[in-house]
């Protein structure tokens, strides 16, 4: 992960789940299934982040060496 993923991360997302949590704690009667819709959806996002992070370095490692190809054949006769 980059700098900014964490950033996003430690400022955005964790608080954000804190107060849903906290929020749904609130709610004496159907508190249990809000936790459990937001734990459940935080996990999701976990994966669908880190599947999609994994594909952005696998694309950019793909076009660097394209690009690394591509100048290395231009500079030859």
């Amino acid at each position: 992960m980059t700098g900014t993923s964490w950033f996003f991360i430690f400022i955005f997302a964790i608080p954000l789940v804190a107060f849903l949590i906290w929020l749904m704690k609130q709610d004496r009667r159907k508190g249990i299934w809000g936790i459990i819709i937001v734990i459940i959806l935080v996990i999701g996002a976990i994966f669908a982040s880190s599947r999609a992070s994994r594909n952005a370095i696998e694309n950019f490692e793909l076009r660097k060496e394209e690009a690394q190809e591509k100048s290395t054949s231009s500079l030859t006769p």
